[in-house]
């Protein structure tokens, strides 16, 4: 799902000075209605859309005194970090970067993650390509980062049910002062923070900000990692039990996406408005049994369709909201047999009256109208 920036709220750890301090000024060029900048030291910034939070990660009172002082929250930054060069000679170290590196992340999300169910927001966990393959040299800093991306993964999979999303940023070489005794080409922190939101705009679980680690991007999500993250995080469908349904069809990425944008060609009843365009929203009516309202938060052509639903009204149930406020997403990977089509109806939970007949529904018309219509378009 796409996490817009403009009029959202914004808290970034780290936030005086690098990476961090691009970030919130990059937050505010893409109009953030507040931006809350967590420092350890006295921070000041001439825009009245900028709040100080006294902010130590490592520092459980301080995580929750900033908690308990703000009221809103739609995306967490952690970016706060700390890099020491060495070589595993002293344990010490190695607890002062995991103190930082995956402790501060952990406790500042779980601090705030009540306001982030409620704007069904975002985290987003600033990592490194160290994360992937460890820099020696900086030994503790490559084991910490590491171990950040395994709870970043985790916290993706657990979260979902929540309407929570997490995103990796898997940095290379940025120009700051971790990497100023490195002769090597360093990515710009303003470059980098633009490419940050981008990836945050389109949607993508990981975000690869810069010229190193941006070589990594194409065959990203049919690699290895991603396919091993989706079996894994499949394992606690039981868990959240949102709606999820699988098929694959001889047809391109970018012909299934295409088709799923058809919605008028698979899902009767009656629609009005835009289907295919982001930010756009279109509504569907069944007799007088179902209507609902969908705003569409992310198209990546050959991936990923998602649509967020901002009013549902549902005739044969007490509740008759049950489907505002989910989220319904069709995930597209290329396989040697076409594409797979996976979609999920997120917040659609066998606890919701609707379920059964909500489920029965969707099977059609995904199962079989959705795949009907991809059949005949290829013959």
């Amino acid at each position: 799902m796409s996490t817009p920036i403009a009029n959202r709220t914004i808290l970034v750890t780290g936030a005086n000075r690098g990476i961090g301090r691009a970030l919130v000024e990059e937050a505010l060029h893409r109009g953030a209605n507040r931006v809350y900048a967590g420092t350890r030291q006295p921070f000041e910034h001439p825009d009245d859309r900028v709040t100080r939070l006294a902010l130590d990660v490592t520092d459980a009172a301080q995580i929750q005194t900033a908690s308990e002082s703000i009221e809103a929250l739609d995306v967490v930054i952690n970016n706060a970090g700390l890099a020491i060069y060495d070589e595993l000679g002293d344990r010490a170290v190695l607890e002062q970067h995991l103190a930082v590196n995956l402790f501060g992340p952990f406790d500042v999300t779980h601090a705030f993650l009540p306001l982030l169910t409620r704007s069904q927001g975002a985290v987003v966990n600033v990592l490194s390509l160290a994360s992937l393959a460890a820099l020696p040299i900086i030994a503790s800093y490559s084991l910490s980062k590491a171990a950040a991306y395994s709870l970043t993964q985790s916290q993706r999979a657990l979260l979902a049910g929540q309407g929570v999303r997490v995103h990796a940023v898997l940095l290379g070489p940025v120009d700051t002062e971790m990497s100023r005794d490195l002769e090597i080409p360093k990515a710009a922190p303003a470059d980098v923070a633009r490419a940050v939101f981008d990836g945050l705009q389109s949607g993508e679980e990981d975000i690869f900000p810069d010229p190193m680690s941006a070589s990594l991007a194409p065959e990203w999500d049919s690699g290895a990692i991603k396919t091993l993250e989706r079996a894994n995080a499949a394992l606690i469908s039981g868990t959240h039990e949102n709606l999820t349904i699988t098929f694959t069809v001889d047809r391109t990425p970018d012909e299934v996406f295409a088709a799923i944008n058809d919605v008028r060609s698979w899902w009767t009843g009656e629609i009005d408005g835009v289907t295919d365009q982001l930010g756009a929203q279109f509504t569907y009516r069944y007799e007088n049994l179902h209507r609902s309202t969908q705003e569409i938060t992310e198209l990546v052509p050959g991936k990923r369709v998602a649509w967020h639903v901002v009013d549902a009204h549902l005739s044969f149930v007490a509740d008759k909201e049950e489907w505002t406020g989910t989220d319904i997403t069709f995930d597209l990977t290329p396989n040697s047999a076409g594409t797979e089509v996976r979609f999920t109806h997120v917040g659609l939970v066998p606890t919701y009256e609707c379920f059964d007949n909500c489920s029965t529904a969707w099977n059609h018309y995904i199962g079989d109208s959705l795949r009907n219509l991809m059949a005949d378009r290829a013959a």
